[in-house]
């Protein structure tokens, strides 16, 4: 019990915060964020079989993985909500993991491919429509709120 909470200790030290931000980023929510973030590090140093990827692309892919399902679950977010973020919610899971693993922790193309599990060309079109999409709803929610202003 002391090898896992010392494990545990300096496997957060280290990837604490890169996997909270990916999971607030899914998720949009402190609370939620925090609590698969915890997840991620408490089941891979619980994890009886070494996992036959590198630790960060297996953190990742726990995290985001991790994140999804609690999105799918419906766990609603707290708080006023930014544009930038009620236009993520409306993104497909696996759009909005591959544009915040790309563009929000400027991950690689190809390593963002392993942590997905898919290829490199389908991680660019993920993102490339990822990005379209949310410039479309971020003007979308913008100029509806800036309507409902004046």
């Amino acid at each position: 019990m002391a090898n896992d909470m010392n494990a545990l200790a300096r496997l957060a030290t280290r990837w604490w915060v890169p996997l909270y931000r990916i999971s607030w980023n899914m998720l949009g929510n402190t609370g939620e964020a925090a609590a698969v973030t915890e997840e991620t590090l408490l089941r891979h140093v619980r994890s009886a079989k070494p996992a036959d990827l590198p630790v960060p692309i297996s953190l990742y892919r726990l995290a985001a993985w991790l994140a999804v399902v609690r999105r799918r679950s419906g766990v609603p977010p707290l708080g006023r909500r930014s544009t930038t973020l009620r236009a993520l919610d409306l993104l497909d899971d696996r759009d909005r993991a591959a544009l915040v693993l790309r563009d929000g922790e400027q991950l690689p193309v190809e390593e963002v491919a392993n942590i997905l599990g898919t290829s490199a060309a389908d991680v660019r079109a993920r993102v490339h429509r990822a990005r379209l999409v949310l410039a479309g709803r971020i003007h979308a929610i913008g100029a509806a709120s800036f309507q409902s202003v004046a």
